[in-house]
């Protein structure tokens, strides 16, 4: 069983409809519609437009999304393996690792992608999946342990000087290995947990 997980830096349906990556995403199923899709915006506190739009990004499929009150179900293991995809949103990256570790979130999704679930992240929801996290805490950036599926540590909105500055830096005095800098426009597929291509939009 391959386990697929796509980490995309900042393309996707909250930037555009149609979006070649989101199709390439749902390719890896390998079945006809409708999938399984599953729209998780913990990072993004929820935000009602969010979610809208990945509604109707796979409005063809079998989508749906969990609240941040739904992470505490007592069947929520069950729930998400029986996903074909599980999308993982952008947003304050430490606050919904935060969250999903006071849930008990954190081991069930790291079981469902163990589990073959295809893990599609952005943003915040691919930077979580590696061993070293550098993201935006408040106004400064901050160091914090992802769930460590991926080694190294992920860097998205690479072309935004500011990130890109505060990235070097730290991936320097830190000597972090290895690390993947990505732009917006560009995602990297890794199956079983090594990097197999990088997808530019």
């Amino acid at each position: 069983m391959e386990r697929h997980l796509l980490a995309i830096s900042g393309s996707g349906f909250s930037e555009e409809e149609n979006a070649y990556i989101d199709q390439f995403l749902l390719k890896l199923c390998q079945k006809t519609s409708p999938i399984k899709i599953c729209f998780i915006a913990t990072a993004s506190d929820d935000a009602p437009e969010y979610i809208e739009k990945f509604y109707k990004q796979f409005q063809s499929e079998e989508s749906s999304h969990l609240s941040i009150e739904d992470l505490h179900m007592d069947n929520i293991q069950e729930i998400v393996n029986s996903f074909d995809v599980v999308y993982i949103g952008g947003g304050n990256t430490y606050r919904m690792m935060q969250i999903w570790k006071q849930a008990g979130f954190d081991h069930v999704i790291r079981n469902a992608y163990e589990c073959g679930v295809i893990i599609c992240g952005v943003s915040a929801g691919a930077i979580c999946w590696f061993e070293d996290c550098y993201s935006k805490k408040g106004d400064s950036f901050t160091e914090f342990r992802g769930l460590a599926v991926l080694k190294g540590s992920f860097c998205p909105h690479y072309d935004s000087e500011s990130r890109r500055e505060a990235f070097d830096q730290w991936e320097t005095e830190r000597n972090i290995k290895p690390v993947y800098k990505l732009n917006d426009n560009e995602s990297i597929h890794f199956i079983n947990e090594e990097p197999v291509a990088k997808i530019t939009t």
